[in-house]
């Protein structure tokens, strides 16, 4: 429980150092505008942060390729931006990927592309949970993967 506590803090520090550059800059800005400014907003929140992370995606001990998120907030919080018009299930997905490399407990994507900032928090199913990072076998993706609010992706 304790545990839970620490994370919906984090994730209310993260969410509002994103709506802090939000509110200061407005929407419509290229990514790596916000990026920029969530560089200097995460450290005045004190948020352990790696910017640019690389993953690798590995099938049967060989490298395929790679992925690349915004942020790894603390080691256990993914962020991914977005400055568009709307958020897609292709991109929920796509975070649902990234925490299975990373062992993460949760995944943010964010839109700073409106005139209200558009967020989905995004946490992994119990199938999910037990693959392994190390030993990532991809599962179809209609398998895995709700939304915070518990609709189904499809």
């Amino acid at each position: 429980m304790a545990l839970m506590k620490e994370m919906n803090e984090k994730v209310y520090k993260i969410i509002g150092a994103c709506m802090e550059v939000h509110r200061t800059l407005g929407p419509g800005y290229p990514v790596d505008f916000y990026r920029k400014a969530l560089d200097v907003e995460f450290p005045l929140k004190e948020l352990p942060f790696e910017s640019m992370k690389t993953l690798q995606v590995m099938y049967k001990d060989v490298l395929v390729g790679t992925v690349e998120i915004d942020y790894l907030i603390d080691k256990d919080v993914v962020i991914m931006l977005r400055s568009q018009e709307s958020l897609k299930d292709t991109e929920i997905q796509q975070v649902l990927r990234c925490l299975t490399l990373t062992g993460s407990q949760v995944g943010i994507l964010i839109n700073f592309g409106l005139s209200k900032i558009q967020y989905k928090r995004i946490m992994p199913s119990q199938q999910q949970k037990d693959v392994r990072k190390d030993v990532y076998q991809p599962t179809a993706y209609r398998q895995i993967g709700k939304t915070r609010e518990g609709n189904p992706l499809i």
